[in-house]
């Protein structure tokens, strides 16, 4: 019987609702066990880094191949290539490329850019590049 009266003494001034509403608060706070909250990561893009290759021979196509395949854009430079081993790389590359849904751009004389699937190439590359060097 003293604790009835103690409660309602507790109660009239407001000591046991103090309690509650806090305990309310934490369990409305308090996500279901079955609920996983969703984590969402900010840092979405990472920083695109474009790869400049150089090959000899025709024997570095699957390192270029590679590359490719991990989605990364590629500027090849046949440059320093005989013209023959040149056209077989690129018919090669261009096969691969399609392969992957990528794409193939020639960017100048013997340079050409590759890129995977989830990179988009806007506009004229080669128009860019003449209007850079004044070349039309």
């Amino acid at each position: 019987m003293a604790v009835k009266v103690i409660e309602k003494l507790m109660n009239f001034f407001g000591f046991d609702e103090q309690e509650d509403e806090a305990n309310a608060e934490k369990v409305e706070n308090e996500l279901p066990f079955s609920q996983k909250p969703k984590i969402v990561n900010i840092h979405t893009q990472s920083q695109i880094k474009v790869i400049i290759l150089k090959p000899d021979s025709f024997e570095q196509a699957q390192t270029i191949l590679e590359n490719i395949k991990n989605k990364k854009p590629i500027i090849i430079d046949l440059q320093n290539m005989e013209r023959n081993d040149a056209q077989r790389l690129i018919d090669f590359l261009s096969g691969a490329v399609f392969a992957l849904n990528g794409e193939i751009k020639k960017i100048a004389n013997s340079i050409f850019l590759i890129v995977p699937d989830n990179f988009d190439i806007a506009g004229d590359i080669q128009d860019e590049v003449d209007s850079m060097f004044n070349l039309k």
